[in-house]
């Protein structure tokens, strides 16, 4: 939620210290050791400024250490803004072997060929990872794809795991989103896979800019520096501030304090979905909702969806009528359709988006949208 006390607290107490000294101070061990305690993979943490540079610095050390550098990415994945991770597959490719195309302009085609895209949950990705393993320095997978939240995602990610480390090839889970949301310990706690690298952001400053690389003490060596052994440049004049690291680790800490948290999370995201969908099928609407946990996304087709390959005609006008009608009723959802739930919503809440929801539904119907 907004302005939580211990959050308030810890920021307004570090602001009286001073926020901005341009090197390492307690605060940045402090988050650290939270990160460290919950992260199955964190041996080593390196903090940076978003999940942007997250994802970007992940994909440099895993440049760095292995001397590749190709990396592999899945079709309906979203890793950041900087250009490696601004792909999406061709829709007029082979499902199986997907190519891509840039997300919008601007992205240079000439850095194509260092970018391998995958189906996603598709074992034909493990194929075309063996074949071509010997160029990749990486495959990056988010922990759960907030564009197409799959209940099933971890039984694809622990096999993905596995290849990849049977290839010799680094894996990567983009936890900026499930970090923390998931479970404590993220999409690794909930699933049982522990990656090779990790990238956190979001939920890991308290709501202040963060971002956060974790990952095996070897390949986080090559953090130390230029001079050091396959070392890569990293940096960032606000990277670890102490403001940012005193509100992440008091957000993180009373997250450790109360588990409970992710159990109610849990109850509350799948009570959502399950009255949505109940709803929509006793009216014969084509809408669903896909839900993992918290993070929820609605869909205005009646096709199933499996990949975002399977969002093949969505109903716009719908959709935008559906949004606007739930704002007129005082709810608020994202321009990208991915919403999440957070502690501060509760049963009475949870009642109320059922509500505005169905309400909205009805009123897009009585419109003649769906026809």
């Amino acid at each position: 939620g907004h302005r939580h006390p211990e959050i308030e607290a810890a920021i307004k107490a570090r602001s009286e210290l001073g926020w901005m000294f341009g090197i390492h101070t307690t605060s940045q061990m402090k988050l650290a050791t939270l990160l460290h305690e919950a992260s199955p993979c964190a041996e080593r943490v390196v903090f940076c400024n978003s999940g942007t540079e997250a994802t970007m610095y992940a994909i440099r050390a895993a440049r760095g250490f292995t001397g590749r550098e190709r990396i592999a990415i899945f079709d309906g994945a979203y890793h950041g803004a900087h250009d490696w991770g601004m792909w999406a597959a061709d829709p007029s490719s082979s499902r199986d072997a997907p190519d891509k195309v840039p997300m919008g302009r601007g992205v240079p085609r000439a850095l194509a060929e260092l970018v391998l895209m995958l189906p996603y949950r598709n074992r034909a990705a493990f194929d075309l990872i063996r074949e071509n393993a010997d160029s990749l320095a990486l495959v990056l997978v988010e922990g759960v794809q907030s564009s197409n939240p799959q209940p099933l995602a971890g039984e694809f990610l622990r096999e993905l795991a596995e290849v990849c480390r049977s290839c010799g090839v680094l894996f990567g889970i983009d936890e900026v989103i499930t970090g923390f949301r998931l479970a404590y310990g993220g999409a690794q706690e909930r699933f049982g896979v522990t990656p090779d690298l990790a990238a956190y952001g979001k939920v890991l400053g308290g709501g202040l800019p963060v971002g956060a690389i974790a990952g095996r003490a070897d390949v986080m060596e090559v953090f130390t520096g230029l001079g050091a052994r396959n070392g890569i440049f990293s940096g960032g004049t606000f990277s670890g501030n102490p403001l940012t690291m005193e509100a992440g680790a008091a957000a993180v800490g009373h997250l450790k304090a109360h588990p409970e948290i992710y159990a109610n999370l849990e109850q509350r995201g799948d009570r959502l979905a399950r009255k949505i969908n109940d709803y929509c099928q006793s009216r014969q609407l084509p809408v669903q909702m896909k839900n993992v946990g918290s993070m929820f996304h609605l869909f205005f087709q009646r096709e199933s969806i499996d990949s975002m390959r399977d969002v093949t005609a969505p109903n716009v006008r719908a959709e935008k009528a559906f949004y606007l009608h739930a704002l007129n009723r005082g709810v608020l959802v994202p321009g990208t359709q991915r919403a999440f739930l957070s502690a501060a919503h509760g049963e009475s809440e949870i009642d109320e988006l059922i509500a505005v929801f169905t309400a909205s539904l009805d009123d897009v119907q009585a419109e003649g949208l769906f026809a």
